[in-house]
């Protein structure tokens, strides 16, 4: 040990100085994952749309009608208060989904941080969003008897339709509110870069700087 210091001082005193520059280290190669991982957690988050959409169906408010003949019908229950409450159940798991397809994007592509993964949950998000509207609409019509079935003077029960105009009265057009997933998830992203300390996001894929140091005597 005293050799070494020795050495080493002896070095500095004849001008054959070491440069104490960085040691490259395998952490400064690319070791990130294929591209398949960050595609998987994206098909994930779209498919998580599906069951965003599922939920909706079952927890869509419903209206009640009278078939009065076999092209029209009355509605008897229901109407405007339904609507509120399938636009507001609506927005809330649509928030609801966004903020957990941020946070499964977060932590499942954690190699993918930055604006790759930042583009990629905005992406599918927005599918997603597309995807729980379609499971939605086609559930809650599979949920209930099509009126034209039914016999003059029954009673029956319908949920939203998102995609028929005739159905929604205080807005013109309620699939707008398929933006609050990917508004969110794109938020809570923004959110959780901001707010990690690491200069990589918590990657761990910058090259670590190594210098030689000799004890003080």
């Amino acid at each position: 040990m005293v050799g070494a210091v020795l050495a080493a001082r002896c070095g500095r005193l004849d001008g054959n100085v070491s440069p104490m520059t960085a040691v490259p280290t395998a952490a400064g190669t690319d070791s990130r994952p294929p591209r398949s991982a960050l595609f998987a957690v994206a098909c994930g988050v779209t498919l998580l749309g599906a069951v965003a959409g599922a939920v909706w169906a079952m927890v869509t408010p419903t209206v009640t009608g009278r078939v009065l003949s076999d092209k029209y019908a009355e509605i008897i229950g229901g109407g405007d208060s339904a609507e509120y409450e399938s636009m507001a159940w609506l927005a809330v798991l649509l928030f609801v989904y966004g903020f957990v397809a941020a946070t499964v994007s977060w932590l499942a592509a954690r190699p993918w941080r930055g604006p790759a993964g930042f583009a990629t949950l905005g992406a599918a998000t927005v599918a997603g969003s597309v995807v729980a509207s379609v499971v939605g609409d086609r559930m809650t019509a599979w949920r209930f008897d099509d009126p034209k079935s039914l016999p003059v003077g029954a009673t029956y029960k319908f949920g939203a339709d998102l995609y028929d105009d005739r159905w929604w009265t205080l807005i013109p057009s309620p699939w707008v509110l398929l933006v609050c997933g990917p508004f969110t998830a794109t938020l809570l992203y923004l959110v959780f870069t901001l707010s990690t300390a690491e200069p990589d996001l918590g990657v761990g894929d910058l090259p670590q700087e190594q210098a030689e140091t000799v004890p003080a005597v």
